[in-house]
């Protein structure tokens, strides 16, 4: 079943292309060319690089979501990609972050978004625990996702 998606380039042209699940990266690049024109330029999607011109859209779950105009395929650099977090309660947020981002930013934004406060809160990939002060660059996290974890219980309010 065809579906949209955004193709945006570094000058934030958007280009709107139908496509189905079953089409190769190597299509894809094929109708941005056709349409934009442009130079061969690297396609990312949530911050990875779709180096596999054999692989189809939906091997890199690049499918339709709930988003009008479909997910967003970057043409040329772009470090912008979306986190998993995984918080202590089970339930997942997701953060928008670049590869510029710090730790330490990442945790304020959970704690406006989530309530954690920052000093109680660690974040981990996989066994690696994240230091404040270090971009997220560092980890090459894109693609993966996070755990956040309490150094004490969270005060739930008093008790009944």
């Amino acid at each position: 079943m065809p579906y949209e998606i955004c193709v945006k380039n570094r000058q934030q042209n958007i280009l709107l292309l139908t496509v189905e699940e079953t089409d190769t990266i190597h299509d894809l690049k094929q109708d941005v060319k056709a349409r934009m024109g442009e130079a061969e330029e690297p396609l990312f999607f949530n911050g990875v690089e779709l180096l596999d011109e054999e692989a189809t859209l939906l091997e890199y779950n690049i499918v339709p979501d709930e988003c009008p105009g479909g997910p967003i395929v970057h043409l040329g650099g772009c470090a912008a990609f979306d986190l998993e977090c995984e918080l202590p309660s089970g339930r997942q947020i997701r953060e928008s972050v670049t590869g510029d981002t710090t730790v330490a930013q990442l945790k304020g934004r959970i704690t406006s978004e989530a309530g954690i406060p920052y000093l109680c809160m660690k974040l981990l990939a996989g066994d690696l625990e994240l230091r404040d002060p270090v971009c997220l660059r560092h980890y090459d996290l894109a693609g993966r996702g996070l755990r956040v974890l309490t150094t004490r219980r969270l005060y739930a309010g008093p008790a009944v």
